[in-house]
């Protein structure tokens, strides 16, 4: 099997996309939290990753609220999530 593809099935980090300034680190955590452990959560202006403590949380998280709104003071907006790899592992 290719390495890239056994990376790939490892993975356990989420990025989440489309997130308004005044969306903090608690809010993302407390909507990914009810889908399994989450070990850390960095939100970096218009985006963020959660980290899983396993990846089967990761997929539920995933599966869950991609394409799902989050509350944002002024308007609701719609989540891109995906899983976080690096495209250069060969």
């Amino acid at each position: 099997m290719h390495i890239f593809v056994l990376f790939v099935c490892q993975v356990k980090v989420l990025y989440v996309r489309n997130l308004k300034t005044d969306v903090t680190e608690a809010m993302l955590r407390a909507a990914f939290e009810a889908h399994g452990v989450v070990e850390k959560v960095k939100k970096v202006k218009d985006y963020g990753f959660v980290h899983f403590a396993d990846r089967e949380s990761a997929l539920a998280a995933l599966d869950a609220l991609n394409g799902t709104v989050i509350l944002s003071s002024y308007y609701y907006e719609c989540l891109s999530v995906d899983f976080m790899y690096d495209s250069n592992v060969e």
